[in-house]
């Protein structure tokens, strides 16, 4: 009876023994997650102190921003937005000769958008296309999105393909360009329809 107590001591003894084991295996495999976890967090501290150490602008500034943002949703009438878009065009290189098919843009739709707590009105032109060198397309394209002449002009489809364009001469071909695009601009409700 001695020898199974002993046995019995020694089994339980074992048992305690690996079950400590266990748990300090276990939370030393949690202290290992917990150090790269730290590192996350001190990276994502580190980016909002970068933001929370930078100096606000001053009221004046705000201000003058708020005016610029507003100068620029300013009322326009369709037919200047078209003149503009016209000009950005031929400032880009592109045939804006009625008879050379090379620019073709609709008369735009008015809508009302709601974006963010304010409403806006909407000039939507659909389906300008815009045909010639690729240079000159990109170009007109990226003047366009850059907002050089229409802050809040925004581009909301793009399409372009290759064309082979019969020259004069039979013999004589190009690969032109040719972008379709829809273009919204925003503007203060209450302007003038187009």
């Amino acid at each position: 009876m001695n020898a199974l107590l002993a046995r019995f001591r020694h089994s339980a003894a074992l048992i305690i023994i690996g079950f400590f084991l266990i748990i300090y295996i276990a939370l030393g495999f949690l202290y290992f997650q917990q150090g790269a976890q730290q590192k996350e967090f001190e990276e994502q501290i580190a980016n909002v102190s970068l933001v929370v150490a930078k100096k606000l602008p001053d009221i004046t500034e705000l201000q003058e921003e708020y005016d610029k943002v507003n100068k620029f949703l300013a009322p326009i009438t369709g037919s200047d937005a078209l003149t503009t878009l016209v000009g950005i065009a031929q400032k880009s290189g592109i045939n804006v000769n009625p008879e050379s098919g090379k620019l073709s843009i609709p008369p735009p739709t008015v809508s009302e958008k709601k974006v963010g707590d304010g409403s806006y009105q909407v000039l939507s032109f659909k389906n300008i296309s815009v045909q010639g060198d690729y240079n000159r397309v990109m170009a007109f394209i990226s003047a366009l999105d850059s907002g050089e002449e229409l802050n809040t002009m925004v581009l909301t489809r793009i399409t372009t393909k290759q064309v082979e364009v019969i020259g004069e001469g039979e013999e004589e071909t190009n690969i032109e360009t040719v972008a379709n695009l829809d273009v919204d601009i925003y503007i203060n409700p209450g302007n003038e329809s187009p």
